[in-house]
């Protein structure tokens, strides 16, 4: 999420979303983190790497779905001009909204608005730089700024929540066969299923 006084990503979403000519690149933080790193693929560690690489995957589906949504008449109609970012970022967000006011059993209300602290993984956000956005994007989540979306005569011209579900639904199913292409099962579980074992 921007900074709420400058509106500016820091650092910036060239480095936090490993950007190479314009492009988020997954596989440069696979290789920087994952696999140079060689970490213990039982660790909490490896459990947030491997969320943070699945997260760069999403993005690019996310940039895909997008660019082909830019190609549909009401989006062409609003394309360059002022309120474009508005306009569908209301629709986004709008949709996370109603999504989380009508699921009330999800990771988010059980764990995620309920951390307070958490590990500094990665060098390249200052210290304690995760903890302040779990905070942040939890205020966010909890606040009304886009509670406008979960009035019933809302309309969502430019991503409705059934579109987000299917995104949701695709994309957990190229996420998962991302992941069986990029990594050994043994690699993944080997380990884990080993300890099983040892500590019968």
């Amino acid at each position: 999420m921007p900074d709420q006084v400058t509106g500016e990503f820091f650092p910036d979403k060239r480095v936090t979303h490993f950007k190479v000519d314009g492009k988020v690149n997954p596989d440069l933080f696979l290789e920087q983190y994952i696999k140079k790193d060689r970490v213990d693929f039982t660790s909490p560690r490896f459990s947030f790497y491997l969320g943070y690489y699945l997260h760069l995957v999403t993005d690019v589906e996310w940039s895909r779905m997008h660019r082909e949504k830019k190609k549909e008449p009401m989006y062409q109609n609003i394309l360059g001009t002022p309120e474009y970012t508005r306009r569908i970022k209301g629709d986004w967000y709008g949709s996370d909204f109603v999504y989380l006011h009508e699921n009330r059993a999800t990771i988010f209300h059980h764990v995620f608005q309920h951390i307070k602290s958490f590990p500094d993984y990665l060098d390249i956000f200052p210290q304690e730089q995760i903890s302040k956005q779990i905070k942040r994007i939890t205020e966010f989540y909890l606040g009304d700024s886009y509670a406008f979306a979960l009035d019933p005569e809302y309309r969502f011209d430019y991503l409705t929540p059934d579109e987000v579900t299917q995104f949701v639904n695709t994309t957990t199913e190229k996420l998962a066969a991302h992941l069986h292409a990029t990594f050994d099962d043994e690699m993944l579980w080997g380990q884990r299923q080993m300890m099983k074992h040892e500590t019968k």
